[in-house]
């Protein structure tokens, strides 16, 4: 029971996730992109500053801004940054797939730089992975949206911010880190939007809305997403992230009018299927390791 709970969870979640890059594409189309990132921005802060006071924390301790916590906060915010920016000309549907190599790349890095072993048919499923958001981009067709690349380079951000998390220190608790990348938001907001010279514009008639669905959804999303590894297994829960491509595509066709072609979806499809097979692996080898340690006396 704890597995479907887990998983209808993280459902949820990747649902939520999904109508909130909605309301991001609607805002920044008639608001400036760095007021919609400083507004994210602030929610987030005071969001996950309360939190952390319900649990006697101090929000943002001074560790946050220093070493491994501080490049984290700067990923993320970088990761937020390419992501806004790309979701106003980037097709909802092609944005949801693009971002689903993040765990390929997070397995690509961490091998790379954290040393974690991997196998040859997890390498394999990793190459396949890219070789799918390749055949999403298509960058020598016709079909080429340069936008794109801001998504693939937010992806690269968002990989590198999850390699790095695991470098923190662990007694800054996650809703410390989360409230220092707000702030890391809020700055890049601002500087952009001096370095753009877009003041901000007083949102009208369902700009509210979108604004608001931007800022404040991610809220549930997040603690979904959290629920979902507490009351689940994570090698049931995890592969129901990618539902997120479903929420996506469907929203994309719905609200935008996006048209679905073949090659899209065949690079979704491939995208899916390496992550999945290459997160199967890490969870048979975990299993194995553990089998393999010796019993306390």
């Amino acid at each position: 029971m704890g597995n479907l709970k887990g998983a209808g969870w993280m459902t949820l979640a990747m649902g939520l996730y999904a109508i909130v890059d909605s309301c991001i594409k609607l805002a920044t189309e008639t608001m400036p992109k760095a007021q919609v990132l400083v507004a994210i921005g602030i929610v987030g802060l005071v969001a996950f500053s309360l939190a952390a006071k319900s649990k006697g924390l101090k929000p943002l301790p001074v560790q946050v801004f220093r070493g491994a916590a501080l490049m984290r906060g700067v990923f993320d915010a970088g990761a937020s940054v390419f992501f806004v920016f790309a979701l106003r000309d980037v097709d909802l549907s092609l944005f949801t797939t693009i971002v689903q190599a993040n765990p390929l790349l997070v397995v690509l890095g961490a091998a790379i730089f954290l040393g974690e072993p991997v196998g040859w048919r997890r390498w394999t499923a990793i190459m396949v992975g890219l070789c799918g958001v390749l055949i999403v981009l298509r960058p020598t067709g016709d079909s080429f949206t340069p936008a794109a690349i801001l998504v693939v380079l937010g992806v690269i951000l968002q990989a590198s911010r999850d390699i790095v998390t695991r470098m923190v220190n662990r007694d800054i608790h996650t809703l410390q880190l989360s409230a220092a990348a707000f702030v890391a938001l809020i700055a890049a907001g601002f500087l952009l939007g001096v370095a753009q010279n877009t003041p901000p514009l007083r949102p009208e008639g369902m700009a509210w809305l979108y604004l608001g669905g931007a800022c404040f959804l991610f809220i549930p999303a997040v603690y979904a997403m959290v629920a979902s590894m507490r009351v689940g297994d994570v090698s049931f829960v995890a592969p129901f992230r990618y539902t997120r491509i479903v929420f996506g595509l469907a929203l994309g066709v719905i609200i935008f009018r996006e048209t679905l072609d073949g090659w899209t979806l065949l690079g979704a499809v491939i995208i899916v299927v390496s992550g999945l097979y290459s997160f199967w692996r890490e969870t048979q080898a975990k299993r194995r390791a553990s089998l393999s340690k010796p019993e306390a006396l």
